[in-house]
């Protein structure tokens, strides 16, 4: 019995020396060590990343083109920016394409993306196409240079077709009316830069060859084809420069022209142009690259060049307050009310219109105003972009009546010079009317009155003296026990608090997962990021104007509070906030379906905050918080609404 009793024993000291009692931790940080070097070992390769460059041919032609590949391999390649090419002195790109693949080979991803570009070179002798350069994270990765050689074509003026396969025979193309004088076979017709008319010709033309500085000039590209293309053509604009240039608008579809007895598909490209300085300028040729089959090789057309002479304004007759507006404009003025009350707003509505450069004109002139002070200037305009750029500009003067009596507006000049008949000429306003009311009685004692209780209540909050007692005891003893009541834990497989820990890597490996998709999300998505962190700026900006509110600084309140709601709505919307008026929002949140309801009040937190920034009276306390609240509240309804839309 006596040697029953002591195996045991014998047993739990052997158990002792084996498991000594830091292998937990020792057991521990190994198994933390081998997870971190295989997430490292991943990382590693997730982010390898590698790029090559090659070329199908390495001597060539003229009249010939070479096909540049540029192969990027990787595991996460869709991250990756374009590559950066080099200055490719002697080539002209006609055309790129793009494409990827994707393998999985023994649990390893494997995804590579090519790109080919087509080149056209327009220089004989040896060339090199230098390093294609690839930037991730801080490292910089290259392709070696290449070097190719160009010689001049065996027949001048054509240029030869590439070899077609033997299984794949060239086919005419589909001419667009029925059968013409014109060959239809665009291989045997069409030559590059061919000044003359066939199934495929460019123009572009001027409407002025002689206009004054600031004269509009419209400029057109025209593009004529009788038979079907493979792709859609390149386009390469005419530098110009010396010129304010403005995008008309393109019809959508095509026009069909008659030339020569023959239909053609014509589509066409204007611009507004507008000369900064006096000079003789030369408009470019733009040029139009394009492919009528699969194994055809690309074809460029060029336009002429254009002259252009641009003569200086005359100086006789030059009006004092001249600011160089050209074209031919009309102007009138308005208040939205002719009767007004003492120290609120009236604005003075201002319109130019006519046809010219309408987003460079200057403001009119406005001669001292007596009985009104004047704030700042908002600027709208509408343009017209049909054929020519004409439309309307619109000045809002924000006047503040400080006598009650009838005050006048004094008329309002604008000169500008009028190209078709060489001559200045000064616009005039009448001059306007109001009639303004004296401001109720007591208005402005009652606002002081608010705001001395106020300041009163929160004095006497101030001088009030408390007593200070202490809450609790701030040490406590430490308590005493008994060594014998510790337990020793023997195996490390038997504790809970251990095994608890063991999902703890893996959990956290799927988190920073999530972490890293969400934040490459918001890199490489503007407008998603824009969209996700348009709700916590606005509480951020909100929570800016309880801070203004606190420290009593009313005008910076209510501006922080107009701006938390544009840009939020400017986020949500993907629109730049700089210049977005209270109408443009209504317009795009009515149209993505949120309730009159919600634009209504949010027209009214936006009408508050103009109206307190600029109007004299002072605001109390409790109006604030109410505004603040609302504002809250709409931020909630756009939130919910956009988000339902989106």
């Amino acid at each position: 019995m006596t040697g029953k009793s002591t195996k045991p024993i014998k047993n739990k000291t052997l158990i002792k020396i084996m498991w000594p009692p830091h292998a937990a931790r020792v057991i521990f940080l190994i198994l933390f060590s081998l997870l971190l070097a295989a997430t490292a070992a991943g990382s590693a390769q997730a982010q390898s990343v590698s790029i090559q460059a090659s070329v199908d041919k390495t001597e060539l032609s003229l009249d010939d083109h070479l096909s540049l590949s540029v192969v990027i391999e990787g595991s996460n390649i869709g991250s990756l920016p374009d590559p950066e090419l080099p200055d490719l002195s002697g080539f002209s790109i006609v055309n790129s394409y793009q494409g990827s693949n994707f393998s999985w080979i023994n649990a390893k991803i494997s995804v590579s993306k090519t790109i080919k570009y087509i080149l056209r070179p327009e220089t004989v002798g040896k060339l090199t196409i230098g390093a294609i350069k690839l930037s991730h994270d801080g490292k910089t990765y290259k392709t070696e240079p290449i070097s190719v050689v160009v010689s001049r074509s065996a027949p001048q003026g054509r240029s030869s077709p590439a070899p077609s396969p033997p299984f794949s025979p060239r086919q005419p193309s589909r001419p667009l009316s029925p059968p013409s004088p014109w060959p239809v076979d665009p291989w045997a017709e069409e030559e590059e830069e061919r000044p003359a008319r066939g199934n495929i010709f460019i123009t572009q033309t001027v409407n002025k060859h002689k206009v004054y500085v600031g004269e509009q000039v419209i400029l057109t590209f025209s593009f004529f084809r009788r038979i079907d293309l493979w792709q859609s053509p390149t386009y390469q604009p005419s530098p110009l420069e010396g010129f304010w240039v403005v995008e008309l608008d393109t019809p959508d579809r095509a026009e069909i022209k008659t030339i020569d007895g023959l239909p053609y598909r014509v589509q066409e490209i204007k611009k507004a142009l507008f000369p900064i300085k006096a000079g003789k300028y030369t408009i470019g040729p733009a040029t139009l690259t394009y492919q009528t089959g699969f194994f055809s090789p690309p074809r460029r057309l060029k336009t002429e060049p254009i002259s252009i002479e641009v003569i200086p304004l005359p100086e006789e007759g030059k009006p004092a307050n001249f600011s160089g507006a050209v074209g031919k404009f009309t102007l009138s003025a308005q208040v939205d009310t002719p009767k007004g009350i003492q120290n609120e707003p009236i604005t003075l509505h201002v319109k130019i219109k006519g046809v010219g450069y309408i987003e460079g004109l200057p403001e009119p002139e406005l001669s001292p105003l007596e009985g009104f002070q004047k704030y700042d200037t908002t600027t709208t305009q509408n343009l017209i972009k049909q054929n020519e750029l004409r439309g309307e500009k619109c000045f809002d003067f924000l006047l503040i009546p400080r006598l009650a009596r009838n005050l006048q507006i004094p008329s309002l000049h604008f000169s500008f010079f009028n190209p078709e008949d060489g001559r200045y000429h000064t616009l005039s306003t009448d001059p306007i009317l109001v009639s303004i009311a004296p401001a109720a009685a007591g208005e402005s004692a009652t606002a002081a009155a608010g705001s001395g209780s106020s300041f009163g209540s929160s004095g006497g909050l101030r001088g009030s003296k408390q007593e200070v007692r202490p809450s609790q005891m701030d040490i406590r003893y430490i308590k005493e026990i008994e060594a014998k009541s510790l337990k020793k834990s023997l195996f490390l497989f038997r504790n809970k608090v251990f095994l608890s820990f063991l999902p703890a890597p893996l959990l956290l490996l799927i988190v920073c997962f999530l972490l890293d998709r969400r934040m490459r999300k918001f890199q490489s998505d503007q407008r998603y990021a824009r969209l996700r962190r348009a709700g916590r700026l606005a509480r951020k900006k909100l929570a800016e104007a309880v801070r203004h509110d606190k420290r009593g600084e009313e005008k910076e309140f209510y501006a922080a509070v107009s701006k938390s709601l544009t840009e939020y709505v400017a986020d949500k919307l993907n629109l730049q906030a700089a210049g977005l008026t209270s109408q443009q929002m209504i317009e795009q949140l009515s149209a993505l379906g949120v309730t009159e309801e919600v634009l209504n009040r949010l027209q009214h937190c936006l009408d508050e905050c103009d109206y307190a920034r600029f109007a004299p009276a002072t605001s109390n306390g409790q109006d604030r918080k109410n505004l603040l609240t609302e504002a809250e509240e709409v931020v909630v309804s756009l939130e919910k609404a956009i988000g339902e839309k989106k």
